[in-house]
């Protein structure tokens, strides 16, 4: 006898049933939703393929209209934006292009929606739009990913998600842009809310518009965004109502257990014929530099280095498990996260590399175990942890994962498909108020939307190709920026010679602007929200001998003599690097200063200058194999200075009047030879490096900063273990 809800729904109808059952079957079968037999497939593999095309048309269509209704730059042109349809328990069932990752965080809203009960209330009907961009139950990585979802109901039962998501331009933060980086704890994320049922029949309530206008600085952007997200989900929800009609309900429910069976299944084969067995381990570092900002809250008012460590390893069935034990604990500061997000960022490479031929669905998640340890930035154990900026470090989680899969793939041969895996962008970000009281807030996306692309063991890396969480690389239009920023003009915008991972295949050349400030208003204040910072490299690998990519460059000038330059008919800088040289030349007066870490913000007025470097990516090899031709030719075409390629490469070459290059073929023999006898001089054996890196640690000799990263990573017991293991200290030591 079946079992009646008040509502008078049949129980198994109900979301918390489906949940429950699904993950009862899978664990007991090892199969989604127990299906064993693809048998729709089997009977009628037309039909079958027909029905899965049309729910994949109709989240491309509402990706590809949707998107011109209102929408900021990010989503529109740069690929910051994503719909998909899920099943009623979240899982994908079809994903638009964009921001493919994202997909790992509907489970987490839509289990938050059953857990608390929503379908009691505040109920869950056909057409209510739900929104969310809360990191500890929405699955959103920070709060500048904004959700939107639309349930698809038939006689009371859920069978169905449209969902969306886009980086929005401004959180309401403190600190003004969608990454703030001087943040303590969770109410200084900004407009963050769970979760929450926001309107109704496919259209928002006036007071949810009202939120955004009073809880924003860009708040008539934000709500056209939200307008946009909306208009997607809503044409995916009339397509699914005219596919339910054609198909049956009962169609549809089989088939989508299928679909992602399916899609499980030709994912697990993927991995199984690209990755070697085994344990693949990586680290790296993000700063976090708030001593002397933090005025208010002591606790906060330190410099830390953040440790992120992973461990990536095939299991017997052959799927992956992703263990991120001795990552450090959670601070005060906006670089935590939780797992839902740790999650999209981790997915960020399992989507693109393993669903690359198949249905992208939840069966990719189905075979990655990510296992996020009680107390870490990835999993704090607090509810009021800050996560305004994880991406700032968990897009290094992604890379050390990505490298991992990249290893793998070169060690089974797949050479075309195996390159340095960097994703180091940047975004500038701020708020002011125009002459006329006007305020604003903004954030500048053009070095996220693409990236450029690490070197491969036969061939370069390209500039601006490569973008982990979207395959739309696009930077956007500089004139998108200027009209949405008012103050913000770029001098220019180019690829920064050098700026690179070197080896005997580079990596792709990153991208460099320099905004010039122009009528600033009132006020103007200019932050940044990007994954590093020049402190340190941005992953701690390269690819066989290959450096690894160059940190975030961050320059600004202030009180500069720009308007006597102007006057002149003078040069002005286009790049970082030309920005620093200028100075150094006298030809740029003023405060010039290049950040080797998070600016605070700063306030801009007439003429100064904003400029910064990003998106470079890893090199492959040593660098003084690389062919003598290869680099000859980077000097001709502006993209490795000539100094810089004597000191990497051992190439010796001048340009001459009319910008020929000339090598100088026996100089060049004999600075190769050189480089190499100052390796030979300079270096030590393994052994030796060991035994006096241990004596450091035994000694507590280093800065206070590393002696309490340690500290964070050893609280965990596996990681306590390893590290011991590895320096051969005593069980009783403590650093």
């Amino acid at each position: 006898m079946k079992t009646v809800t008040e509502e008078g729904v049949f129980a198994e109808k109900t979301l918390k049933f489906k949940l429950n059952q699904r993950d009862k079957l899978y664990s007991e079968t090892g199969h989604y939703w127990g299906v064993k037999e693809l048998t729709l497939k089997e009977q009628d593999p037309i039909r079958y393929e027909r029905f899965f095309s049309r729910l994949q048309s109709s989240v491309f269509a509402a990706r590809e209209k949707a998107r011109f209704v209102a929408a900021s730059p990010g989503g529109r042109e740069m690929g910051e934006s994503l719909w998909a349809l899920t099943t009623a328990e979240g899982d994908t069932l079809a994903i638009s292009l964009g921001f493919i990752s994202h997909a790992a965080a509907f489970p987490v809203s839509i289990k938050h929606m059953t857990d608390n009960d929503f379908e009691e209330n505040p109920g869950i009907n056909d057409g209510d739009v739900f929104g969310a961009d809360d990191p500890m139950t929405s699955g959103a990585p920070h709060p500048g990913d904004t959700y939107t979802l639309v349930p698809i109901v038939i006689e009371g039962e859920v069978l169905a998600w449209a969902c969306s998501v886009n980086h929005i331009m401004e959180a309401g933060a403190p600190q003004a842009g969608s990454w703030p980086v001087f943040t303590v704890d969770t109410f200084m994320d900004g407009f963050v809310f769970p979760p929450m049922k926001t309107g109704e029949n496919l259209r928002q309530a006036k007071w949810w518009e009202n939120l955004w206008m009073r809880r924003t600085r860009a708040g008539a952007m934000n709500v056209l965004d939200d307008k946009m997200r909306l208009a997607g989900c809503s044409m995916i929800h009339h397509s699914l109502h005219e596919i339910i009609k054609e198909y049956g309900v009962e169609y549809y429910r089989q088939a989508c257990k299928e679909i992602i069976e399916e899609s499980r299944r030709m994912i697990l084969d993927n991995m199984r014929s690209t990755m070697v067995p085994g344990q693949y381990e990586g680290s790296c570092f993000r700063i976090s530099m708030l001593k002397g900002q933090q005025k208010i809250w002591p606790h906060a008012d330190k410099d830390e280095l953040i440790h992120v460590h992973g461990v990536l390893s095939v299991d017997k069935k052959g799927s992956l498990v992703w263990d991120t034990e001795g990552s450090s604990r959670w601070g005060y500061h906006g670089f935590n996260g939780y797992p839902g997000g740790a999650d999209v960022a981790l997915h960020l490479q399992m989507t693109t590399t393993f669903a690359h031929n198949v249905k992208a669905t939840g069966g990719v998640n189905m075979n990655v175990e990510s296992i996020y340890h009680k107390g870490s930035i990835y999993n704090p154990d607090t509810e009021f942890a800050s996560c305004a900026n994880i991406w700032a470090q968990s897009m290094q989680m992604e890379c050390v994962a990505g490298n991992a899969i990249h290893l793998s793939f070169f060690m089974r041969g797949y050479l075309e498909e195996a390159f340095a895996v960097d994703d180091a962008w940047e975004g500038i970000q701020g708020s002011g108020v125009l002459d006329d009281g006007t305020p604003y807030g903004f954030t500048n996306f053009e070095w996220v939307g693409g990236t450029a692309m690490g070197a491969y063991s036969f061939k370069d890396g390209m500039p601006t190709a490569w973008c982990s969480h979207t395959q739309l690389c696009n930077i956007g239009n500089s004139e998108e920026f200027e009209y949405l920023i008012p103050p913000t003009h770029h001098l220019g915008r180019k690829l920064e010679p050098g700026y690179c991972g070197h080896g005997k295949h580079r990596g792709g050349i990153g991208q460099t602007a320099v905004h010039w400030m122009k009528e600033t208003g009132q006020r103007l204040g200019v932050t940044r929200g990007g994954v590093a910072t020049s402190l340190t490299s941005y992953v701690s690998l390269g690819m066989n001998g290959g450096y690894p990519a160059p940190g975030v460059v961050t320059v600004t000038a202030k009180d500069t003599n720009l308007d006597e330059v102007f006057a002149a008919g003078g040069d002005t800088p286009t790049t970082a690097g030309e920005l620093l040289e200028y100075a150094k030349e006298g030809k740029i007066t003023g405060n010039v200063k290049g950040w080797k870490y998070d600016p605070p913000e700063q306030s801009m007025g007439e003429d100064d200058l904003w400029a910064n470097a990003a998106g470079g990516s890893g090199g492959w090899g040593d660098p003084l194999e690389r062919d003598i031709d290869a680099v000859v030719e980077d000097i001709r075409i502006g993209q490795v200075p000539e100094g810089f390629a004597k000191v990497m490469y051992g190439v010796v070459a001048t340009k001459d009047e009319n910008d020929l290059v000339i090598l100088n073929e026996p100089e060049t023999k004999a600075e190769r030879e050189r480089l190499y006898a100052r390796r030979r001089s300079e270096s030590i054996p393994a052994k030796q490096w060991w035994a006096e890196e241990r004596k450091k640690i035994i000694e507590k000799n280093m800065r206070n900063e590393l002696l309490v990263m340690y500290r964070k990573s050893v609280c965990f017991d596996g990681y306590n273990k390893h590290f011991k293991e590895f320096w051969q200290l005593d069980e009783d030591f403590e650093i």
